[in-house]
């Protein structure tokens, strides 16, 4: 099961793993909380209750639940005995391959919940849409990590949030009082951060476009995300710089400079501080697994994240 299951800042845009009790004892049963990312849970054996938003879900397998992002919710076992379920986390306002008329899905996502439109999926329904095997794949794609595998499962979420959408506006037609409800503005920091990775970031900035002050969007964004906004950008400047040492043959300098360092021997320090070994050692390891750049990087690619595209 992915490391990233105890991390609940979840700095990465998705997160697949399967629980599997009483294997991962010390995770489950999963107490009352709540997070910033949409969150998608598909039965594989056993019973569950899911507790959501106040509403009580019996899961049995081949149905689904899907957690909006702030609602609280708990799961465990409904009658005690093990069980195995399939989880796909991810951030919608960070996965920007979906096309710009879909950009604002994360407040589509919220909108369901406002709304009480159903988050559970009968079995029968997860067939039709077909999210069984994109759920699976999703699970299967994160834990082996072959080459692009960050690609494969942003492309499956995006199937994912499709069949999640087409059942969700077959039920949304039933509503005709229904009214959008306004968003959060700092629940869009996370994709500014990754979308201006390469520039200099300073909180105050971002509080502003909050239209908080500084000691206020601290305190509300370490609540929404686990960490300091500080150490929230040094994770998506690290994350980025794993991502060009894969897929690019760009050096040192240039990542520094595409990341948002100061210099390359900042980015080098922190690199090493954060994941144990240094940029070049890292790029090593990568080829040796099969992972390396199809073609050169062109070094007239626009200054961007890689996985813009």
């Amino acid at each position: 099961m992915s490391e990233l299951i105890r991390d609940s800042s979840l700095c990465q845009a998705f997160a697949c793993y399967q629980m599997d009790t009483p294997a991962h004892s010390s995770f489950f049963p999963v107490e009352p909380h709540s997070h910033y990312f949409s969150e998608v849970m598909l039965m594989r054996s056993g019973v569950c209750r899911v507790v959501r938003g106040g509403y009580t879900y019996i899961l049995k397998p081949g149905e689904l639940i899907y957690i909006s992002p702030l609602v609280r919710h708990s799961v465990e076992s409904a009658d005690g005995n093990p069980v195995v379920f399939d989880v796909v986390k991810f951030s919608a306002t960070r996965l920007r391959e979906i096309p710009s008329y879909l950009s604002d899905l994360r407040s589509f996502s919220l909108d369901v919940s406002h709304a009480h439109l159903s988050a559970y999926m009968n079995a029968q329904d997860v067939q039709t849409w077909h999210l069984d095997n994109i759920v699976r794949e999703c699970v299967v794609e994160c834990d082996n990590r072959q080459f692009a595998w960050d690609l494969q499962v942003r492309a499956l979420i995006y199937l994912l949030i499709t069949g999640l959408s087409r059942f969700w506006l077959g039920k949304r037609e039933t509503m005709p009082d229904y009214q959008p409800q306004p968003q959060d503005p700092i629940l869009d920091i996370p994709a500014y951060i990754e979308q201006h990775i390469s520039e200099p970031l300073k909180v105050e900035d971002l509080a502003a476009q909050c239209n908080l002050s500084y000691p206020w969007f601290a305190k509300r964004f370490r609540e929404f995300y686990g960490l300091s906004c500080k150490q929230f950008i040094q994770q998506l400047r690290n994350e980025a710089v794993e991502l060009y040492l894969v897929y690019s043959d760009l050096d040192l300098a240039s990542i520094s400079d595409r990341t948002g360092y100061t210099d390359c021997s900042h980015m080098v320090k922190e690199f090493r501080r954060m994941t144990g070994t240094t940029p070049g050692q890292y790029r090593s390891m990568m080829k040796i697994q099969g992972h390396s750049p199809l073609i050169p990087f062109s070094r007239a690619t626009p200054s961007n994240h890689p996985s813009k595209g």
